[in-house]
């Protein structure tokens, strides 16, 4: 089955993942495509310029008192969610806010019109594995994000189910690419390395699966078309490597392939060491498949920072 996807919603739309996805849905002709997004991010900057968006200044705590106008939306991607910096991520006080404020969202979809609801799940939902991750993986999470997410899982779906709402909650892995978080090991790299810093990496020994913002875009546009209703889907690229190999390939396009000394970044004493995912059902359901291979997302990322820094 197909499902009509005309008009969508958004929060988390200054997300890199956010704006990839914006730039996806208007590659498909949508009519319109309502942001839910706090007014004061310094990432609106990057927001595609066409009259089909419509922005709302309206952050998460405020999602429950939004007061709609239409009631004819189809999807609505929640991708908002606070409280993400390192430091708090293990902070159940902070990080149980974004329980209700899923919630929240899932009545502002209602309220609005929609089919579907399609989360944004993470890694961290899963714990430790030594295996690829299944849309069957038991969910072992370690630190309060993560429970968090599995809890906003699970509450999302039982009041989508009241609203006869479609539920999909993707759980995303390791996402790169334009616009990425500036703290994370690859963006924080290139950016050192563009300023004549030094590298700082791992040993590099876990198995890891990166996968491209444009490619995870995609998968969110595939999953809304075409994806089952309470589906967890795994979405990563399917090709998992040691992380050292990663680090090569990018020390190659910054051109530092010299200066790549592994281990100076110790493990933490909750450092996952195999992560990678089985993508069968999402492409079972939806033809999906992943197209940007790590070394052509990484130079576009670098040449992205590049310029940024000019």
């Amino acid at each position: 089955m197909e499902y009509q996807l005309k008009k969508a919603v958004m929060t988390g739309a200054s997300s890199s993942i956010g704006l990839a996805l914006i730039r996806r849905l208007l590659d498909e002709d949508l009519e319109k495509i309502l942001l839910l997004q706090r007014g004061e991010s310094a990432r609106l900057k990057y927001l595609p310029k066409d009259p089909r968006l419509q922005f709302v200044d309206c952050r998460l705590e405020e999602l429950k008192n939004y007061k709609c106008e239409e009631n004819d939306y189809d999807v609505f991607f929640h991708l908002g969610w606070a409280n993400v910096a390192r430091e708090v991520r293990d902070d159940f006080g902070k990080q149980i806010e974004n329980v209700v404020y899923s919630c929240n969202a899932v009545e502002t979809a209602h309220r609005l019109g929609c089919h579907s609801f399609i989360g944004a799940g993470s890694q961290a939902e899963y714990g430790r594995h030594n295996e690829a991750l299944r849309e069957d993986t038991l969910c072992v999470p370690e630190i309060a994000y993560g429970v968090m997410k599995l809890s906003a899982c699970h509450a999302t779906r039982v009041l989508c189910r009241k609203y006869e709402m479609r539920h999909i909650w993707p759980r995303i892995l390791s996402a790169y690419g334009l616009c990425d978080n500036r703290l994370s090991m690859l963006a924080s790299n290139i950016l050192s390395s563009i300023q004549g810093g030094e590298l700082a990496f791992s040993k590099g020994e876990q198995i890891w699966d990166f996968i491209n913002t444009k490619d995870v875009a995609n998968a969110l546009y595939s999953i809304a078309k075409k994806g089952r209703d309470g589906a967890m889907y795994p979405v990563g690229s399917g090709k998992a490597m040691p992380l050292k190999e990663y680090i090569s390939i990018l020390c190659e396009k910054l051109g530092r392939l010299q200066d790549m000394e592994l281990g100076k970044v110790p493990y933490s004493g909750s450092q996952i060491m195999h992560l990678e995912a089985d993508i069968s059902s999402i492409q079972a359901d939806t033809g999906w498949k992943p197209e940007i291979e790590f070394q052509d997302g990484i130079a576009e990322e670098i040449e992205f920072y590049r310029a940024e820094m000019e």
